[in-house]
């Protein structure tokens, strides 16, 4: 977290998405994983159909965060690598782009090599694949769990109110050409930074043991999230009244 920037010090990077992703996931990061980072991802909803997501991650018990990971195929760099350690289950990996002002890095691959075309130069298709193959350059014991991973997720992660569909039916008519549209394996997910708000509000609001080093962490988590505009909206709580006046005047003067 940047108390810098909560407190409008750094201006000038406000909307880069690479500094919001490390304040949010690095505040994941270093809270337990069912205080904050678990809700989060257990609000993310499918691409294909809407809904939140459907899987049970009860038995994680480690989560080893990667940021700014390089591919070793398409030469990506996704904004994190995600390993979630299971007690009795293989591990799950995560890849997680993140967006705040902008949109999908698409690539023109008109003049790369023919294999390098598969998936038109997606930026989320390319980045899902790399997932899947373990594509990855990171460090061995990762590359390890990467490699033993079953479940791969992609994460999609925007200022969007609801599911940017115009966005991800784009990746996913891509993936569907390249094969990669099995219902056993495409997990294809959208959550968008207002969610993060909303799981430490709720846990703020719920657990009443939080250790005050992590009450003050999500604390400035909220801070910053509203100071960027991005707390959910959740309606007028107290609406005030219309003023009703007996005259009326355009552009004339009251006589």
């Amino acid at each position: 977290m940047t108390i810098a920037e909560i407190h409008g010090k750094l201006p000038e990077y406000e909307g880069m998405e690479d500094l919001l992703t490390s304040d949010v996931f690095s505040t994941f990061k270093y809270l337990p994983l069912e205080l904050a980072f678990i809700p989060f991802l257990q609000r993310a909803v499918d691409f294909r159909t809407g809904e939140t997501i459907n899987y049970s991650f009860d038995d994680v018990i480690k989560a080893d965060y990667i940021f700014w990971p390089k591919t070793s195929y398409f030469k990506r760099e996704p904004d994190l690598l995600i390993i979630l350690t299971r007690r009795n289950q293989p591990p799950i990996s995560i890849v997680v782009e993140a967006k705040y002002r902008s949109g999908k890095s698409n690539i023109n691959r008109e003049q790369d090599l023919q294999e390098l075309q598969i998936l038109d130069g997606d930026q989320l298709a390319e980045q899902y694949y790399e997932l899947v193959k373990g594509n990855f350059n990171i460090d061995y014991p990762y590359k390890k769990l990467l490699m033993e991973s079953k479940d791969q997720f992609l994460l999609f992660v925007t200022a969007h109110d609801a599911l940017p569909k115009h966005v991800t039916n784009e990746t996913e008519k891509v993936l569907h050409k390249k094969g990669l549209h099995s219902e056993d394996t495409l997990h294809l997910y959208w959550g968008n930074w207002q969610t993060a708000w909303s799981v430490a509000d709720e846990a703020l609001n719920k657990e009443t043991n939080i250790p005050w080093g992590f009450k003050l962490m999500l604390e400035d988590l909220k801070v910053l999230l509203e100071r960027k505009g991005l707390r959910p909206f959740n309606g007028f709580s107290h609406p005030k009244p219309i003023a009703l006046f007996k005259d009326f005047y355009f552009w004339g003067e009251k006589k």
